[in-house]
């Protein structure tokens, strides 16, 4: 899994509905925004 830095992880209010996440590929956690709600979901970081 490559390393991915993410300066600023905050994306969303804490007091407002989510509406932005990082997007997962098939490799881990990416640097890029999707704007819509994540769906409920899990994955196992293997190392």
């Amino acid at each position: 899994m490559p390393d991915v830095v993410i300066e600023n992880p905050v994306l969303n209010s804490p007091f407002e509905e989510p509406t932005r996440h990082f997007k997962f590929s098939n490799e881990g956690v990416t640097d890029e925004t999707v704007c819509e709600r994540r769906i409920s979901s899990y994955f196992l970081a293997l190392s």
